[in-house]
């Protein structure tokens, strides 16, 4: 059975004080056979709606109503074992720790994504060592290095658009992903966006931990929905001092994305815009070999940096040449080799160097400090 048709005749309350977002989210979710609750567009509302429907299956919270927050809506439903995610064009940071655990999703929402959270819970099983080598970087750890992370570890799946990371605010928890793809976007002042990264199984994030640093200056998003291994920030900096292997990894995984990193700029400027694609595509298939993508061109436009026909137009080209096959909202690689010889050099030095690096020998080190160790200062 289909995620979708799962949740047929089950009602959803939806809690947003925009009318043209709460009307075209109810639209879209009512085409899905779900019973939508609401629109609530106040605290009050949205508490008067849980306890007049008692059959509430789940629940979207946009966070700021008006001049209100919507956390006391959120408590209920929580007391209530009602599954619900956070839906906001604000920072993440804004979130209390209560409910830190939560998914929160960029406005706009596909309803794909919304119903996947209600529907995917955190996992309460154990992470076991299968799972952890599903992890470029867990997968390289000793043994007993892995006996150390594995009951802080928990498994997790992160929908299309949910923040992991946001610009200038604390970095709460670390992901090692497993089949998920996360992507690293810079924003102007201005509002444009534009991707520089992308991280994956290969890699982790929260490596500015190692240097004491606890924010970011960029945004990282998921692009491609799926399973990751989370920890909080706090245990995996209280782990290095256990497993300073971890530390070496990380080390070596933000090296890497700044190779990559590099690599991208390189391409945005010298490249044309069919071989950026084309690259873009691979190390995405690089991540997930074999899973359709679900991107609309207007995603795909902001990570490239180009206008939305322009992408339009180059995917046509590439479907064309019997790379890939494009439909609504999706992409499927029926090429792969074909992808990365249209790249041409665009691709493939931050790959060969991601496996010279991450295949150093791990030596002794001393293990880190915690981050509120003043000694020696």
């Amino acid at each position: 059975m289909g995620l979708q048709n799962a949740w047929i005749g089950n009602r959803i309350l939806i809690v947003e004080d925009d009318y043209l977002i709460a009307s075209q989210m109810a639209t879209n979710l009512a085409k899905e056979g779900i019973v939508v609750v609401g629109p609530s567009a106040s605290v009050e509302s949205a508490l008067a709606q849980i306890a007049e429907t008692p059959t509430i299956a789940g629940a979207v919270l946009d966070v700021k109503l008006g001049e209100e927050l919507v956390f006391s809506v959120a408590d209920e439903l929580e007391r209530r074992d009602i599954p619900f995610v956070f839906a906001t064009g604000l920072e993440p940071d804004i979130i209390p720790k209560r409910h830190a655990s939560k998914v929160v999703l960029r406005k706009p929402v596909e309803e794909r994504s919304i119903l996947k959270v209600l529907s995917g819970p955190c996992q309460k099983k154990p992470v076991s060592h299968a799972d952890a080598c599903r992890n470029g970087v867990l997968s390289r750890l000793s043994h007993a290095g892995r006996n150390a992370l594995l009951p802080k570890l928990r498994m997790q799946t992160l929908p299309q658009g949910a923040i992991m990371e946001a610009p200038q605010h604390t970095v709460r928890h670390v992901y090692f992903p497993l089949d998920c793809v996360g992507s690293v976007i810079v924003m102007a002042k201005g509002g444009s966006r534009i991707e520089t990264g992308l991280i994956g199984r290969e890699a982790m994030t929260g490596s500015g931990l190692l240097c004491g640093d606890d924010q970011t200056l960029y945004e990282l998003v998921t692009q491609i929905e799926g399973d990751v291994l989370s920890m909080s920030s706090e245990d995996f900096v209280s782990v290095l001092g256990v497993v300073p292997e971890l530390g070496q990894l990380a080390a070596r995984c933000s090296r890497t994305l700044g190779l990559q990193v590099s690599h991208t700029a390189l391409a945005n400027g010298r490249y044309e815009l069919h071989q950026r694609l084309a690259r873009w595509l691979a190390m995405v298939y690089d991540r997930v070999p074999g899973k359709t993508l679900h991107l609309t061109h207007d995603y795909l436009s902001v990570m490239l940096g180009v206008r939305r026909p322009s992408v339009t137009t180059t995917l046509h080209v590439l479907e064309g040449q019997h790379l890939i096959r494009s439909t609504r909202g999706s992409i499927e690689v029926r090429d792969y080799r074909g992808l990365v010889a249209a790249a041409g050099e665009a691709y493939g030095l931050p790959e060969a160097e991601y496996d010279r690096i991450m295949a150093l020998p791990l030596t002794n080190m001393t293990p880190f400090p915690p981050l509120n160790d003043q000694s020696g200062r």
